[in-house]
Formats: C-alpha cells, structure tokens, sequence
C-alpha cells in the first residue's frame, strides 16, 4: 500500500521511525501558502535561547574587543609622549594640591612631624609676634636669629610660612628636619643655638601628649645626656637666654627690654603656664626607670600584676661596660670592627633575648628601656638589634608614630649641625 505524503512535504520537523515509515516527504516545489507547524522563532528569541557557556564566550569576545579598541585609542592618544612622565606629573600635581591644603591649617604639623603642639606652643608664638609688631613670620625667625643667635625651627617655621614655597620632600625628611643624632623619637626639637650642637625641645611619652609636656635641653656634640629645663616655651626661652645666649654690651638692652615684653604678655595674658618642678614631679611618679638619655621612659604599668615593666637582665654600669669594648676595641660609631661587633653582640644577645621574652609577657617597657639605651649608644653597629626592640615596643605600646620617626632617623642619621630640611634644596 503507498504511503501519504505528509501535508508539511519536505519541511516537516518530525524525524520519529514512525512517522517516516507512514508518510512520504516528497520536495514541495510551491510554497505553501501557510503551514499549521511550529512559528519560526525571532532572532532575539535565538539569543536567548544560547546556553550560559555560550553567553560568557560571547561576552568574552566582546570585552576583549572592545579592550583592545581602548587600548589602541589610548596609544593614539599619547603617540610621540613619555606616558610615565605624564604619570609622574599627574601625582606630582595631586601631592602639591595635598601639600597645599595641609598648609592652611595646623594640620601640617601634626601630618608632617606626626605630633600636636601644646597650648603654650603657640602662646608663645602670639608673644614673638608682638614682640616686633612690624614684623611678619619669617621676619620674626630672622630677628631672633640676629640678635640672639636662636633659631626656632620646626612647627615655628611652619607658623612663619617658610614651608609655604618650599620643595616637596619625601616623608622621612620632614621627621629628620633638625633631629640630632642622639634625639630620641620622644623628643622634638623647636629652638637650637645657631651652629652648635645645643637644642631645646618637647618631650612626650606618647606620641599622642599634648598637655603638660617638658621642655628638655642637649648638646649633642658632648652626650646623650638631656636635661628637663621648663614646662612651657616662655620659661625654656628664658633658660635659653640666661645660661646658652652668649650676650655683648651691644645685646643687653635688646635682651632686657625681650625678657620685660614677655614678664608683661605672661601677666596680661589669660593663659595659665605650668611650673617646671610640678610637671616634672608628676611625670617623675610614672618614670619605669632611668635610661642612658637621663629622661627615663614611662609605659602603662599595673602596679598589683607587675605588668609592664620588668627591669633588665644587667644594670646600666654593666651594659655600658659591655658596649665600651667598642672603643677597647678600637671600633667606634663610623668606623665599625666586626669581630668586636661580634663580641658585643654574644654578651648582647641573652639580654636582647630576655627583653623579647618579658615583651611575650606583657613587660612591653623592658624592651624599650634596652632599646633606648642602645640608640644612646651611638654605635650604628647596633642600630638592627635596637630597631627590631623599639619597634616592637612601640608598636604594643600603640605609638606607631614613634616607628615612623625612629626609622626616618635611622636611614640618615647625622652627627651634623646643620639639619634644616632646607639646606636639602641647596
């Protein structure tokens, strides 16, 4: 019996056995006019139907591609340039801009030395300011400079505006700026005698002080060794002039009419200025223990657990006898031996060890203590071991800030007098 051609002839979407064997499915040579079959399907219709693999290759094609005509616009862009120089103009520009904003508020002080200045700090600026009232910021430094031979360096020369026009620098030469070599990360210098190793600065035990701090005096051509002198900049000026200022007939009225203009400015000022000894007593009754520099260092210390301080393995007249071998070995600060190097650091290493162990238990101050009386030293052959102590110190005694200006001075540290962050531009 023949078989039926099928209605839909050769266009027919069945393919089952069945089918094929009951129905023929000859080529239909006229279009039927219409076909009761499935409806062709929209090409969007098409492009949803591809499967997720297919969709990621394809938008994968399409990233690529258009990438690629990024790539070449943006090459066309800076054919026949320097790109990094471009680049580098570009952040140049963004650190001016950042530069220039920190200058218009005391911010700078404290996002290029990492402190804040206390109260009396800038008291003592409105006083020079009306000390010489024709006088205008870096005129008022340069007077104190002639006729006192005082430079006021530092956040003082940040109010003057001498950082206004200055060159950008890198961050570790602001902390550098006047730090001398035997200043710890404590201790900020603000008035130096001009072309001697003698400096006046704050002391802080955290990084964070900002009240009630002490004013300390060094000379680093000779020691160490500081000298708590004040607690305010108006009686640190004073010591200034009675004990360092070499004065001449030709100064001594200059300096009589200075001290009465701040007697009367302290007397009409509402501003109350704290006294040496009651600052320094209380500081004296949370003092760990006494260190190389004489300041001593000051740690949170629970008094009923014995937490934060323990004292070292050895007293500060063996320690010192173990780092005189240096010089008995004729080894000294710039010119290092190493097999004396070796022999400090094996009588070194079991006190370095035993610090390390009392910081594992809380003692954080033990560390610090052997740090800083390394870093008094002098002797750069120990600056790693007294790096690695103070950092750990530091950063448990949550004063990172103190890590920053440590390693600053570290990198370049100077036995100089001239430590001015301008003399760089020279």
């Amino acid at each position: 019996m023949p078989k039926e051609d099928c209605k839909y002839w050769d266009k027919c979407y069945q393919r089952n056995e069945q089918h094929l064997q009951k129905y023929n499915h000859p080529e239909n040579k006229k279009s039927p006019q219409k076909l009761d079959g499935p409806p062709k399907r929209r090409s969007s219709e098409m492009e949803r139907a591809t499967t997720p693999t297919q969709d990621k290759e394809q938008q994968a094609e399409k990233d690529k591609y258009e990438t690629e005509e990024l790539r070449k616009e943006a090459l066309a862009n800076i054919s026949g340039k320097d790109y990094m120089a471009i680049l580098q103009k570009r952040i140049k520009l963004s650190e001016q801009q950042e530069y220039d904003n920190l200058l218009k508020s005391h911010e700078f002080i404290r996002h290029k030395f990492l402190v804040e200045m206390p109260p009396d700090f800038y008291a003592f600026w409105k006083f020079l300011e009306q000390l010489k009232p024709n006088l205008k910021g870096v005129e008022i430094l340069e007077y104190l400079e002639k006729t006192f031979h005082l430079l006021a360096v530092g956040p003082f020369e940040f109010l003057a505006g001498r950082f206004n026009k200055a060159k950008l620098h890198e961050p570790g030469d602001y902390l550098r700026h006047w730090r001398f070599y035997y200043d710890p990360p404590e201790f900020q210098t603000v008035f130096v005698l001009k072309g001697t190793g003698v400096h006046y600065g704050y002391w802080r035990d955290d990084p964070h002080d900002k009240d009630s701090l002490l004013l300390a005096r060094n000379d680093s051509t000779k020691s160490c060794e500081f000298e708590f002198v004040a607690a305010n900049a108006f009686d640190c000026f004073l010591h200034f002039l009675e004990k360092d200022f070499k004065g001449s007939p030709f100064t001594a009225a200059a300096v009589a009419s200075t001290k009465k203009s701040l007697q009367k400015f302290i007397e009409t000022s509402e501003f109350q200025l704290e006294a040496l000894e009651k600052v320094r007593r209380s500081r004296s009754l949370k003092v760990n223990c006494k260190t190389f520099h004489r300041g001593g260092i000051v740690v949170p210390y629970e008094s009923k657990t014995e937490l934060g301080y323990r004292p070292l393995l050895i007293s500060d007249a063996e320690l010192k006898k173990i780092l005189d071998l240096f010089k008995a070995g004729g080894s000294s600060a710039d010119d290092p031996n190493d097999d004396v190097k070796n022999a400090v650091m094996e009588k070194l290493q079991p006190i370095a060890t035993a610090a390390s162990i009392a910081v594992d238990e809380c003692d954080f101050g033990t560390a610090l203590e052997l740090g800083i009386d390394l870093f008094c030293s002098g002797y750069t052959q120990l600056h790693k071991l007294l790096s690695t102590l103070l950092v750990q110190a530091y950063s448990l005694l949550h004063r990172p800030q103190f890590i920053a200006i440590l390693k600053a001075h570290l990198e370049q540290r100077s036995k100089g007098l001239n430590l001015s962050i301008f003399d760089l531009d020279k």
